[in-house]
């Protein structure tokens, strides 16, 4: 997550901060708790968009044990823009002409919860399955930026940005592990059958293949994505 925006759980500290005219994104509070009213209003008077979750929901967003009953997005709401995308702190994503939306939803799910910049989609869907991966993705749209863009327009933002373009393919040499992904990246991966058009891979500074040991030749896009998030991660995080 962007360090303008965080996490903030809890009724009393959304209270406090609400009080104290901290800026609120988004709300999400449980739709079966009638005690949570006066937030709900305070908050409502205040700007902050409201979501109201059935317990289920809640309990997935919750860190931990136990449902929390409220939990607020502090900060800006995610810019909804391809430049926001490219210039925001951490690893962008580019998806070009995936076909189905649970994968899709699932990418847009890790994407959120690693604290990637942002993601630009090409793709040729109808509403239904716009909605279908939004529903894969719980929502994620509602934390990260997500944006449809071409894919020449993404890598003419990305290079603007200063951002190096990095294509996963099977015909790549590089492998995760030996890619910088400390400087700001893009990270491109295509269709689950055609892959990343030949121009465009051409235009890629790098391309990088997930190492295989099975008869399988390749993997699932989204655990290939994954992938590039958890090193993306081991990378830039100080885990112990």
């Amino acid at each position: 997550m962007p360090p303008n925006r965080r996490r903030l759980s809890g009724v009393a500290a959304i209270e406090g901060a609400l009080a104290k005219g901290t800026p609120i994104a988004r709300l999400l509070v449980r739709e079966d708790d009638e005690a949570l009213a006066d937030l709900v209003a305070l908050a409502t008077e205040r700007g902050v968009e409201v979501v109201a979750e059935p317990p289920r929901e809640m309990q997935r967003m919750t860190e931990g044990d136990g449902i929390e009953r409220a939990i607020a997005l502090v900060g800006p709401p995610p810019e909804k823009t391809l430049a926001a995308v490219m210039t925001g702190p951490g690893l962008a994503l580019h998806l070009c002409r995936l076909r189905y939306p649970g994968n899709v939803g699932f990418i847009l799910r890790a994407a959120e919860v690693a604290g990637a910049a942002g993601v630009a989609l090409d793709v040729e869907w109808t509403e239904k399955e716009h909605a279908a991966a939004r529903r894969a993705s719980i929502h994620a749209e509602r934390f990260l930026p997500v944006v449809e863009a071409e894919t020449a327009r993404v890598f003419q933002a990305a290079r603007a940005a200063g951002r190096c373009i990095v294509a996963v393919e099977t015909s790549g040499e590089a492998t995760p592990w030996s890619l910088d992904l400390t400087r700001p990246t893009l990270i491109v991966v295509g269709g689950e059958a055609e892959g990343i058009p030949e121009l465009r891979l051409a235009e890629a500074d790098e391309t990088v293949r997930i190492p295989t040991r099975g008869f399988i030749p390749s993997y699932n896009v989204q655990a290939a994505t994954s992938m590039l998030l958890g090193e993306w991660l081991r990378q830039t995080e100080p885990f112990a």
